[in-house]
């Protein structure tokens, strides 16, 4: 079995994704690993940054791509057969990733634009994200996210399972069911008392993966509507349909 790709933006629902799946037996979850993109790194050699960076993958051999991966994750010590690498930023990497693990399974969370953009700019990461401490930054960031996952759904069709977080939380099994099927795996009940996962979380969501599903954290944007009506804005200037963002 392929590995499973687990991404989006931060705080949209990747960590309840990630504890859903590797309550199935045969998963075991190896966190935000980045192990993806080092790979890439180390194989295109890239020393003139990010264009550089994206040039050289141009030219790399995927099945090349795919063997240094694996090689990175047996590091690891896996003890069942399906791993989830649960690295949100890995949509920048889609493309690479459907070529280099034609296997793999790719999950992608979404989530209402301000209710993802409020849990983002109230958040202080222990590392990276520095986007989200200002809310233009943040709109610019969240457009450009949502301009790649339109390509990459154009470039491969059908080969993107979007999960928005709101109908995960109104209607668990289903959506748990719909979930488990797009990873190739027999449905296992345990996936929907994924609070009962002991394995460790290391994210900004560890306290709410210990709870039970559900849905207090619909709609919270909507307490500070005059405050993120600057990001608000400008979302609908960078093209969000407005009656995205009610």
């Amino acid at each position: 079995p392929g590995p499973v790709f687990v991404m989006g933006l931060p705080r949209s629902g990747t960590t309840l994704v990630d504890r859903i799946i590797s309550s199935h037996s045969d998963v075991e979850s190896l966190g935000e690993i980045n192990d993806f993109a080092l790979a890439l790194m180390r194989l295109a050699g890239a020393t003139g940054g990010k264009g550089d960076l994206i040039r050289r993958s141009a030219d790399l051999d995927p099945a090349a791509l795919g063997r240094a991966y694996l090689d990175s994750v047996a590091g690891y010590g896996r003890t069942r057969p399906m791993f989830i690498d649960k690295t949100p930023a890995n949509f920048l990497y889609v493309g690479l990733i459907a070529r280099a693990l034609p296997n793999a399974r790719i999950i992608h969370l979404r989530r209402h634009p301000l209710d993802s953009g409020y849990a983002l700019y109230k958040t202080l990461f222990r590392m990276g994200c520095p986007y989200s401490y200002d809310l233009g930054d943040l709109a610019a960031y969240m457009l450009a996210h949502r301009r790649l996952m339109d390509h990459w759904r154009a470039v491969a069709p059908g080969g993107i399972l979007d999960v928005d977080y709101e109908a995960l939380v109104a209607d668990q099994e289903a959506v748990s069911r719909r979930i488990i099927d797009h990873c190739g795996l027999d449905w296992q009940d345990a996936c929907l008392t994924f609070h009962e996962n002991t394995a460790p979380a290391a994210t900004a969501s560890a306290a709410q993966v210990r709870q039970p599903i559900h849905a207090r954290s619909v709609g919270l944007w909507r307490r500070y509507a005059d405050q993120l009506e600057p990001l608000a804005a400008a979302l609908r200037a960078g093209g969000v349909d407005p009656a995205e963002l009610v």
